[in-house]
């Protein structure tokens, strides 16, 4: 049962954020950062964006909605080590991460936009669009 609620709840939260995807963020601060750390429940990798659902230490389900799937691939640069693009195969449900993006202007909301920094720390893995030394291509 536990199970099936997991998942009523990832679907709900991905289509959610679905719909709201293709409008502006101004709902988000988006001059400000917040870091969630957490496990990948779901991932949805297709464009025009790519939505993971984290499990945030204690915080219950958050959802970030990540660059196009287009864009992540078109730029290996980006990532540490600099060895592929960001594919469908990069991150999985399970998966360890720590996310920093814009956070909601209200506080009710659960979700995270315009992604600076995705990180896997079990083995050091990094996509960044803030490199130190560069201009952010996002």
């Amino acid at each position: 049962m536990t199970r099936i609620a997991t998942a009523v709840l990832v679907a709900l939260a991905l289509a959610s954020v679905a719909v709201d995807a293709q409008h502006s963020h101004a709902d988000f601060a988006l001059d400000r950062s917040v870091t969630l750390a957490g496990t990948i429940v779901g991932i949805q990798f297709q464009n025009p964006h790519v939505l993971i659902v984290v499990r945030a230490d204690g915080s219950g389900l958050y959802t970030a909605e990540w660059q196009s799937a287009g864009w992540l691939q078109s730029h290996p640069e980006l990532v540490t080590p600099a060895t592929a693009p960001v594919t469908s195969s990069t991150l999985k449900p399970g998966d360890r991460i720590v996310v920093t993006g814009s956070p909601p202007r209200d506080g009710v909301l659960r979700s995270l936009v315009n992604l600076q920094e995705v990180r896997r720390p079990r083995d050091g893995w990094v996509w960044s669009c803030r490199r130190p030394g560069t201009t952010p291509l996002c």
